[in-house]
């Protein structure tokens, strides 16, 4: 019992970051001035009781800007492995351009490498370029849109299906911050254009209540629906999360 409950608590916050739609929006630097800004974290452990749980991480995260042009890498990987039984082995590479048009426009170029061993997905390529839009920016309240061209090679089932698609990848962000409380949503829709039918929607929202100067309770809720899931995984997967966070 205690070993399953170990794997549950490593467990837990990594998988929040490998659904099959990976939400950017809340991996953006928000400052801009000029040079980098970044930061990166690792960690390992082996726990022998008996079976042997071992756990290995890694993620990175950098920004780079000049001026109207923002470069974004980031990278994470996730491993935990229980006896025999992998519970968690996932990992991505992403990197973004963006280059301000005007206030209101945005162009943006990226590419992606994924895979997702649990969920059966051995490997995703993604490029994709297209405008964003900022609807609204005020002190508490923020709102940007985008709707860009994806082309997506993915395999999947132990490389025995393979699938070569263009897509278009839309979404929609906002962000609410009052003085106790803040709120920010991702939904993602992403069709094929060549078959209706074949669309993934994901949303991903996370909120944060102040209880007093130090307690704040966070909720979190991740959702995708994906009507071309790798054999064996269902349609619709989500996850809700709540806890406590203590600043001193």
């Amino acid at each position: 019992m205690v070993k399953y409950l170990a794997i549950f608590f490593q467990v837990l916050v990594p998988v929040l970051c490998y659904s099959q739609i990976i939400n950017i929006e809340s991996k953006r630097f928000l400052k801009d001035t000029n040079g980098f800004v970044g930061t990166t974290s690792a960690n390992f452990s082996i726990n022998q009781n008996t079976d042997q749980v071992m756990s290995f991480g890694i993620n990175q995260h950098l920004q780079y800007k000049r001026n109207k042009n923002r470069l974004l890498s980031i990278s994470d990987l996730a491993f935990i492995k229980a006896g025999r039984t992998d519970f968690v082995n996932a990992g991505y590479q992403h990197l973004r351009y963006n280059y301000k048009l005007t206030s209101l426009i945005t162009w943006e170029a990226f590419v992606q490498a994924q895979y997702n061993r649990v969920l059966l997905l051995d490997r995703r390529y993604l490029a994709g370029t297209g405008p964003r839009f900022r609807v609204l920016k005020k002190e508490n309240i923020k709102i940007y849109t985008a709707c860009l061209y994806m082309y997506e090679y993915q395999s999947q089932n132990n490389d025995s299906v393979h699938q070569y698609n263009n897509r278009i990848s839309a979404y929609v962000t906002f962000s609410i911050g009052l003085k106790k409380m803040e709120f920010t949503s991702t939904t993602f829709y992403q069709p094929h254009l060549a078959d209706a039918t074949n669309y993934r929607i994901a949303n991903d929202s996370n909120m944060e209540l102040g209880i007093n100067k130090s307690l704040n309770f966070r909720v979190g809720f991740n959702l995708l629906y994906d009507k071309r899931q790798p054999i064996g995984i269902p349609d619709l997967t989500y996850i809700l999360k709540n806890g406590l966070t203590y600043r001193f």
